[in-house]
């Protein structure tokens, strides 16, 4: 009797049973499931929250370049102030392709640049090829072709609606004369304004990779991307039609839509939509 429990007690001491192991590795395995059912919840959230917080700030950065430009259109300059506002002069703000909605896709704004180059024709202009005459009032420098320059963009409007945005081709300081690079529209008159200003174009633009950036076209023609992944745009405009001929926005609303990067966050992100409404400064 004591040696057979002294055997038992000796084989105890050996080793686990093949039920205590058989247990073990029962619970071992329950715990590694339960880690790896946890681990993609995990990854996932550990993506998905950087992601987030890029597609909201990708969604203001958009925003405000939009507003900061809308709220510029059509700011004031010296030179206007015998034919009123700039934006009773020209239409500051433009929208075009309209989609089945009824809201626009595209959006251009003409901005005076900062301490812009501005004038008033002296004479009237021969041919819409020749070269503008400038008066000597509103000129901010006499002795430079009232601060014009060879490839700086300006805009040149009548007052009755008509205008053109053109790339200043040469220049002739003592004469305080401007050429145009290329034929404007029509000859302007005498008292007509030409003011030193960018023309600026936002839509969206398909990259190589088939999704969508919002830019910004310069009058140049140059395009230059604000946020990529914007998979909507859509402007709604409030106006009214001016004695001069054209329609002067007064208000703007945007939607923005803009999509996470890659299609596996996008099953977990929804897109976000931004919206904002945006009353003009300079027109009445």
């Amino acid at each position: 009797m004591i040696a057979d429990l002294a055997l038992r007690s000796a084989t105890r001491e050996g080793g686990f049973t093949i039920i205590e192991l058989l247990i073990a590795m029962t619970i071992t395995l329950i715990i590694a499931a339960a880690i790896a059912a946890a681990a993609p919840p995990a990854r996932d959230a550990f993506e998905r929250v950087p992601a987030d917080l890029d597609l909201q700030q990708r969604g203001r950065t958009a925003i405000e370049a939009l507003s900061q430009t809308i709220r510029s259109a059509g700011a004031n300059v010296a030179a206007t102030e015998s034919l009123g506002l700039l934006s009773d002069v020209l239409p500051s703000l433009s929208v075009a392709g309209e989609d089945e909605s009824g809201f626009f896709t595209e959006l251009t704004a003409i901005i005076p640049v900062t301490n812009a180059a501005q004038g008033l024709l002296a004479l009237n202009q021969s041919a819409p090829g020749a070269a503008l005459t400038l008066a000597i009032d509103h000129c901010p420098n006499v002795k430079d072709a009232c601060g014009f320059t060879p490839g700086s963009t300006a805009v040149v409007a009548d007052g009755a609606g008509h205008f053109d945005v053109f790339a200043i081709g040469v220049t002739n300081a003592g004469a305080r004369r401007v050429t145009p690079a290329s034929p404007l529209s029509r000859a302007y008159p005498a008292g007509s304004v030409i003011v030193e200003a960018d023309q600026l174009t936002f839509g969206l633009a398909e990259q190589p990779d088939g999704h969508y950036s919002l830019v910004r076209t310069t009058a140049a023609g140059a395009v230059q991307p604000i946020v990529d992944f914007a998979n909507g745009l859509a402007f709604d405009v409030i106006g009214r039609d001016v004695a001069a001929g054209f329609f002067q926005i007064q208000q703007v609303d945007i939607w923005l839509s803009v999509e996470a990067p890659t299609d596996s966050l996008r099953r977990v992100i929804p897109d976000r939509v931004f919206r904002t409404s945006i009353r003009l400064r300079n027109v009445p």
